[in-house]
C-alpha cells in the first residue's frame, strides 16, 4: 500500500471520526472497513487491522470516561468477560453466513433501535433497574460478543441496546462501560487475527492515532452534553447505517 502524506492524513483522519462516533454511541467500524476496502485492502485484513485501532481508542476513551467520574469498573468487568467469550466464538467462526442476510438482520435491529431511541427518551436517559435476570444478560451480552468478534461493525449499538435495557445505564455511563467492553473483548479478536496474518501493522497504528484523538473529544463531548445529544446523534447515525446496510444486501 502506497503510504503518501494524503493517504496517511486521510487514515488518521477517518480514524478521529470512528472513534469520536465509537466512544458516544457506535458506527464507526461502518466507516472504517468500507475506506479500507476502498484503498484496496482485503475485508478479512481490514477487519482484522480495525481490532487495532479499537483496543486504543477504548483505552483512551474509558480512561477519559474514568477521569469525568462516570466509569463504573464494578458493572463493566463482568461483562467484558462475558462478551469476550462470545467474542472468541465470534472470531473462528468460518465465514459461512451470506453477508447478504446477516447486513439485512443487522439492519432490522438497528432500526428498531432507532425507533426506541426517538419515541422511548427514558429508556435511554435515565438510570433504572436492570429488566432481565442475570441469566439473561449472560446470553444478550454472550451473544453480542460472538457478533463482535466476526464483525464488529455494528456492535456498538447492540451494546448500547443491551446496557440500556437489559443493564438499566443511560447511554453516558452506558458508553463508559462499553469501551471497556470492547476493549477487552478485542484485545483477544486482535491476537487471533494477529496470529492468522490478518492485521495490518502500520496502517492500524496510524488509524490508531487518529481513533483515540476522537475517542477523547466523543468521551469529553458525551459527559459535557449528556443523554439527549447523545440520544439523537445516536439515532442519526444508527438509521443512516440501517440504510447502508440495506443497499449493500441489495
Amino acid at each position: 500500500m502506497d503510504f503518501s502524506p494524503v493517504l496517511l492524513t486521510g487514515i488518521f483522519f477517518v480514524g478521529v471520526v470512528s472513534g469520536f462516533f465509537n466512544t458516544i454511541g457506535g458506527g464507526g467500524s461502518l466507516l472504517v472497513l468500507p475506506f479500507l476496502s476502498f484503498l484496496g485492502m482485503d475485508v478479512a485484513v481490514a477487519n482484522g487491522t480495525n481490532r487495532l485501532a479499537i483496543v486504543l481508542q477504548s483505552i483512551a476513551g474509558a480512561e477519559t470516561y474514568r477521569k469525568k467520574g462516570v466509569l463504573c469498573f464494578r458493572t463493566a468487568l463482568p461483562l467484558a468477560g462475558i462478551t469476550t467469550l462470545g467474542s472468541i466464538l465470534g472470531t473462528f467462526l468460518a465465514i459461512t453466513i451470506d453477508r447478504q442476510y446477516l447486513n439485512l438482520s443487522v439492519a432490522f435491529f438497528i432500526s428498531l433501535m432507532a425507533v426506541l431511541l426517538v419515541f422511548k427518551p427514558e429508556m435511554w436517559e435515565k438510570q433504572h433497574d436492570a429488566r432481565l435476570s442475570k441469566t439473561g444478560i449472560f446470553f444478550v451480552f454472550f451473544f453480542i460478543g460472538i457478533y463482535g468478534g466476526y464483525i464488529q461493525a455494528g456492535v456498538g449499538f447492540f451494546l448500547t441496546w443491551g446496557l440500556a435495557l437489559a443493564v438499566g445505564v443511560d447511554l453516558v455511563r452506558g458508553n463508559a462501560i462499553k469501551m471497556v467492553i470492547v476493549g477487552l473483548y478485542n484485545v483477544v479478536s486482535l491476537a487471533i487475527f494477529y496470529k492468522n496474518g490478518m492485521v495490518d501493522i502500520p496502517v492500524g497504528l496510524v488509524m490508531a492515532g487518529g481513533s483515540m484523538v476522537g475517542a477523547v473529544i466523543g468521551a469529553r463531548f458525551a459527559v459535557a452534553k449528556g443523554n439527549t445529544w447523545i440520544r439523537w446523534i445516536l439515532a442519526a447515525v444508527v438509521i443512516i447505517s440501517a440504510v447502508r446496510m440495506v443497499f449493500d444486501a441489495l
